[in-house]
């Protein structure tokens, strides 16, 4: 813990407070100068008008390419190897660049990044534990905030409306007392909730002090507004707050966790996707189609529906083909909201998001978390534990109201079926599945 964090967590709350919103004043610098107020004008002028997608990332492609040549020595040995000709004439002659693993990246990553000053890191965890920092110049970051901002503007909500986030972050120190789990930040009228602090014993004082903040807009991970909301039902409170919009991050959700979020909160869900390396936004419209925002960068979606992403904003540690971990699937359809960026039709989750069978073959997030299909409202939260090539334990958080003693024989069924005979499955009953030191709650663990 460096010194900054300690002297936070020893102080009082008001001083924390204080020191929370002085934090926001410095993020609002960074992020709100005038590349935001560029970009942010850009979209809303062409919101609408008919635009050339394909000629609109090409020429931006063709700018971005040409500064990683020249500012980063990586790019620079490898495009003179690969005797790249720029300026492209088509997108499809960004295959000649080999993709960029996280492994690579993170063996070269001092020799990726620019020589241009990029103050801003962005950490994401390797799969090998280690953790990999990217940096930002503050005009990137300005551009990634102008398009999260045109997107929640879409859905009526404006910069400087009341806002709730749910973080990760150790908001409130161990030996706190007093059950203020939450903590203002004045700069951007946002009120902080940290997820740690999250428990049966906790989530009314939660609750309540949502309705007492009355936001606007609810965001952060999920996962915290899922147990909110089963605790809400669990105790028959009903929440007077009416937020406009609801924008949940870095998590997946099932469709019934969907509808409970928007039932509990009275606001619907809109979900995005970004990634801490940089990876374009994907946004959902108000027709629920998830849209690229084309002039952030291209993705490119394998057989495997693996993604590779290349970022016009990381002008630090550039992204060409950069496969980020993720999955999606794209049917090439467009959409009537007037966005003109590529549907995403779906976004499986992390790429270690898995169950590994025995014959290799690998059993995805989006098909594990199915099983709400079978028992929808007696099971609240699931997680499958891969102990070994052999072995998975299933958690699940029974409703006690719910819950009867034939469905764990269902759900042993639906795994088996799933999971194939040669599995070895336990299941176990608990009263909490714990979130990892990230502050996520995984629906797939891998100890192998």
């Amino acid at each position: 813990m460096g010194i900054k964090e300690q002297v936070y967590l020893y102080s009082p709350v008001f001083m924390q407070n204080l020191l929370t919103t002085l934090y926001g004043y410095r993020l609002q610098r960074e992020r709100y100068g005038p590349a935001y107020q560029t970009r942010f004008q850009e979209l809303a002028d062409k919101l609408e008008k008919p635009i050339d997608v394909e000629r609109d990332q090409l020429a931006r492609l063709n700018t971005f390419l040409l500064f990683c040549r020249q500012h980063s020595p990586y790019y620079h040995t490898l495009f003179k190897d690969l005797n790249l000709q720029l300026p492209f004439r088509a997108l499809t002659e960004l295959l000649q660049i080999p993709s960029l693993e996280k492994e690579m990246l993170r063996q070269q990553i001092e020799s990726i990044r620019t020589d241009l000053p990029a103050p801003i890191l962005g950490k994401t965890g390797g799969t090998t534990g280690k953790s990999i920092q990217v940096r930002y110049t503050k005009e990137d970051m300005q551009v990634r905030m102008a398009h999260l901002d045109f997107f929640k503007a879409t859905h009526g909500v404006k910069k400087g409306m009341r806002r709730i986030s749910f973080t990760a972050q150790a908001l409130v120190s161990e030996r706190q007392q007093k059950p203020v789990y939450w903590r203002m930040n004045h700069a951007l009228n946002q009120l902080l909730f940290t997820v740690k602090k999250l428990s049966a014993e906790t989530m009314t004082a939660y609750l309540q002090a949502i309705d007492r903040f009355d936001p606007e807009s609810i965001d952060g991970l999920p996962s915290a507004m899922i147990e909110l909301a089963y605790h809400a039902k669990r105790i028959g409170m009903e929440l007077q707050c009416r937020p406009r919009a609801i924008f949940p991050t870095a998590e997946m959700m099932t469709a019934t966790e969907r509808k409970l979020i928007e039932d509990v909160f009275h606001a619907p869900v809109f979900d995005q996707y970004a990634s801490s390396e940089g990876a374009p936004i994907v946004s959902e419209c108000r027709f629920g189609n998830k849209h690229l925002h084309y002039e952030m960068g291209i993705i490119e979606i394998e057989p495997d529906g693996q993604i590779l992403v290349t970022s016009f904003d990381t002008h630090g540690t550039p992204l060409v083909r950069y496969r980020v971990g993720d999955r999606m699937t794209s049917s090439g359809k467009t959409c009537s909201c007037g966005h003109p960026g590529p549907v995403i039709d779906s976004i499986d989750g992390r790429g270690r998001g898995y169950i590994v069978k025995q014959n290799g073959q690998k059993v995805f997030e989006g098909q594990l978390s199915s099983l709400v299909k079978v028992l929808p409202n007696s099971v609240e939260r699931v997680q499958y534990i891969q102990n070994s090539e052999r072995d998975i334990t299933f958690l699940y958080i029974p409703d006690r109201t719910r819950f009867l003693s034939e469905h764990e024989e269902q759900l042993y069924r639906f795994l088996k079926t799933l999971l194939g005979s040669e599995m070895n499955v336990s299941l176990r009953a608990v009263d909490n599945i714990p979130r990892e030191v990230s502050g996520k709650t995984l629906l797939v663990k891998q100890l192998m």
